[in-house]
């Protein structure tokens, strides 16, 4: 009833709104549509926002609230009914444009919803963000509160970790009186609209929200970009933005950046639509829309220094539009404002931890050099007619070598950075490459951007700037250029998956694509015949290079036996009076917001189990999840084997250096012991795994997974293997690797993520077989490696790795 319910208002709301914005002059036909649909989507985001706030989040309250939002379009609609209707609204596009833009949204929303990541992972973004949505339905708020923290706290000290992966106790930074509130280190409008999902269809819909967001967006930018060109390069941008690889991961993946994504391309539509009005108010509410981003993501601050250039640029060449531009940004102030202050009050720890790394000095040094420049702007504008009028004139009378040193420059420094500025990087680490990213930006950039096609990009930068055409949709042009110099320069994530991407999916990776197309269109003396032979051969070879890098992803659902995995120990394990325990950050957070299990994080485990007889003397049940043997890990204490933790599916190898070749299974392999004093001194267990290498745990850059569970050398360089991330107690240990040409790699045992050495480095001597020994001289280590190394075109393969303890 509630699905037919929502459905039932968001529809009854747009035909309401349909009827209301008829009354526009700015949109036709399709565009009026769009806005009378995705009105109710932003209304409705923002009650729920608002509603998590206060802490009484509910569904039925959303669905109230799409009620109230038809009443009021209907109140509007009967009291402006004397206004005149437009007679005739022009179909913004040709019929077939219109046929082909349904259908290839439609299957744009097939590629997005039909092969979702189900990514519960507690230390990632995504898996947080899903957490952060279920907690919202199912409290009401983001009420993250963690009961037992003083008895654990008194018990465990600092061998055990209160807090989870950005879910953070203020308490402990003298933020909070409250010892169990837990402060989100996240935004949560995303999250907001994850809980109506989550409501509507379970984790089946919390999973597909994204889909919605990039369903809509693919119409907007359909008609932004036929306001700007024609119909055929429309054509083969759609395209490229839909299939572009980082785009599909990141729409499927429940990841921020998708909605705000929508909000920039809405706003451009928005801008487009309303630019030419005189009323400046359009433009403030515009504003508003966009300063929703502020509230999905902190980094949506760094807008403002894009919206002040834009605003010059208008000031200088088409000064009647400048007034406007400053509603749209002063509207997106006071939302930038806002959002602050509701970051202060709910998400208090996130923003002493952006404070800390210098984010957020960063942010307000932008922030007061834009307002200082925009506040100049406003002075010339009102009392400096002698300077705009000097300005004007030197840009008039110097525009031919202004243009060509300006292009050229741009031209210049991205060949420096494609071929210079990976050279000043430090050499990367086997298993670890920090820097990597943001050295190699460019080329990795086009991994999702050809190259031949990035190239007129400066056409374009010259089609906007020095030809000042379509100054109505020059808003976008201003947005993208900046968001890609800024990500370009610094990429602001660590290069540790593949998709390190979201921050250029974005607006980044769409800008280049729609900005490289146009600029074929507007290469300079050069006849229309020719322009486009060369957008058909350069834009035909583009989709199919996207569509090649695509294809490992293009029909595949990744990650699709998480949440089943999770289900299956969350109803074989027990609840109520049961304390887990664990050093596995990525299972925590889910385990406990979302499957109810009150489990906490280990830092010391040595100390752990010299304490943890106080909280088994007090009635508890004590379970530890690890992935490896406890027996003999302490004598006191007996180690009960009751239940596995089994996460299963696919995902594109975790390449740095160079994009994914294949998918390996993503297996996380837990086993659950439960705790009990012993009476008697605990001899240990002979310890023995037998491991098929890609279905165990164990990982690899450089490698092909087999079928059958091997792992086989690509020509590539690097760690064919490495995992399964082992918990094992003091003792002796023999592991022996099994495969092919294993005299050309490199074997060690590692821990603590690759910086203590249990067996150094040794080379392979024969084919088949290679063994290490190693001892364990603590009671107990984590996050055991067993690591294989080799060079480009070995041949070497892994079928099987086999432990014992050697007694």
């Amino acid at each position: 009833m509630s699905i037919i319910l929502f459905f039932l208002g968001w529809i009854l709301s747009s035909v309401f709104v349909y009827f209301l914005f008829l009354r526009l002059k700015g949109p036709g036909r399709i565009g009026t549509v769009l806005l009378s649909v995705t009105a109710p989507l932003v209304w409705m985001g923002i009650v729920s926002f608002l509603l998590t706030m206060l802490g009484i989040y509910s569904i039925e309250k959303i669905i109230l609230s799409l009620y109230i939002f038809f009443v009021l379009s209907a109140v509007c609609v009967f009291s402006l009914r004397k206004v005149e209707v437009r007679k005739s609204i022009r179909l913004e596009i040709r019929k077939y444009e219109l046929v082909f833009l349904i259908l290839f949204s439609l299957a744009a929303l097939y590629l997005y919803a039909g092969f979702p990541t189900w990514y519960l992972d507690g230390g990632r973004d995504q898996g947080q963000y899903a957490t952060f949505g279920i907690v919202i339905s199912k409290t009401g708020g983001l009420n993250l509160e963690v009961p037992d923290t003083k008895l654990i706290r008194e018990i465990f000290e600092n061998s055990v970790q209160v807090d989870y992966q950005s879910i953070a106790s203020e308490f402990n930074l003298g933020l909070s009186n409250s010892e169990t509130y837990r402060s989100p280190r996240f935004f949560h409008f995303l999250p907001a609209y994850l809980a109506i999902g989550y409501d509507l269809f379970g984790m089946e819909g919390l999973v597909r929200v994204n889909a919605v967001f990039g369903f809509f967006s693919v119409f907007i930018l359909y008609l932004v970009i036929r306001r700007i060109s024609d119909p055929l390069s429309a054509f083969f941008i759609s395209i490229l933005y839909v299939l572009n690889s980082s785009q599909l991961w990141n729409v499927r993946s429940t990841l921020s950046e998708v909605i705000s994504q929508f909000l920039i391309v809405f706003t451009a539509y928005l801008i487009q639509i309303f630019f030419r009005e005189k009323n400046p108010i359009p433009m403030f509410f515009i504003g508003f829309v966009f300063g929703i981003s502020s509230f999905t993501r902190v980094d949506s601050y760094v807008y403002l220094p894009a919206l002040m250039i834009y605003s010059a640029f208008l000031l200088v060449f088409f000064e009647k539009h400048f007034k406007n531009s400053l509603y749209l940004i002063a509207s997106f102030i006071l939302m930038s404002m806002l959002s602050f202050v509701y970051a202060y009050f709910y998400s208090k720890v996130y923003i002493y931890h952006l404070w800390g790394h210098r984010f957020l000095k960063m942010i307000g040094l932008a922030w007061i050099l834009s307002l200082s420049l925009l506040l100049v702007e406003v002075i010339i504008w009102k009392k400096g007619r002698l300077i705009l009028r000097w300005f004007r004139d030197f840009i008039r009378k110097n525009e031919r070598i202004l243009r060509i040193s300006v292009l050229s420059t741009l031209f210049l420094i991205g060949l420096l950075t494609y071929f210079l500025r990976p050279m000043f990087s430090s050499s990367v680490p086997r298993l670890a490459a920090a820097q990597y990213l943001t050295s190699n930006s460019l080329s990795v950039f086009f991994w999702y951007v050809p190259f031949w096609l990035f190239v007129f990009l400066i056409f374009t930068f010259d089609l906007f700037v020095f030809q000042k055409k379509h100054v109505h949709s020059s808003f976008i042009f201003f947005i993208g250029i900046f968001l890609l110099i800024v990500y370009l320069l610094s990429p602001s994530i660590r290069p540790d998956h593949f998709w390190a991407s979201r921050r250029w999916m974005l607006f980044s990776i769409p800008f280049a694509t729609f900005g490289s197309v146009i600029g074929i269109r507007n290469i300079p003396y050069l006849k229309q015949s020719w322009k486009t032979a060369l957008l058909i051969i350069l834009a035909g070879a583009g989709i199919v290079y996207t569509i090649w890098r695509s294809k490992l992803i293009l029909f595949q659902s990744m990650m699709d036996g998480y949440v089943s995995g999770y289900e299956t120990f969350a109803k074989t394990t027990p609840t109520d009076n049961s304390f887990y325990f664990t050093t596995k950050r990525q299972i925590a957070s889910p385990l406990r917001y979302i499957y109810g299990k009150n489990i906490y994080l280990i830092n010391d485990t040595e100390e752990f189990l010299q304490k943890v007889s106080k909280l088994l003397s007090f009635g508890k049940d004590v379970y530890v999840i690890q992935n490896g043997a406890l027996s003999g890990a302490d004598p006191n204490l007996k180690f009960i084997h009751t239940a596995d933790l089994i996460l299963k599916g696919s995902f594109p190898a975790e390449s740095i250096q160079r994009y994914p070749e294949f998918l390996y299974h993503k297996n996380l392999n837990l086993q659950t012991f439960k705790l009990e004093i012993s009476h008697t001194r605990v001899l240990p267990d002979p310890i023995r795994f037998d491991w098929i290498p890609a279905e165990a745990g164990f990982f690899s850059r450089v490698g092909e997974i087999n079928p059958d569970g091997t792992i086989s050398a690509t020509r590539h360089q690097g760690p064919l293997v490495y995992g399964p991330l082992l918990t094992l107690p003091k003792g002796k240990y023999k592991v022996e690797f099994f495969g092919k040409n294993l005299y050309r790699a490199r074997f060690d045992v590692v821990y603590n993520e690759g910086s203590s050495i249990l067996s150094p480095e040794a080379k392979g001597k024969e084919s088949n077989s290679k063994f290490l020994t190693f001892e364990i001289k603590d009671p107990l280590i984590d996050d055991i490696e067993f690591r294989v190394f080799v060079e480009g075109k070995s041949g070497v393969q892994v079928r099987k790795i086999t432990l014992k303890n050697i007694l």
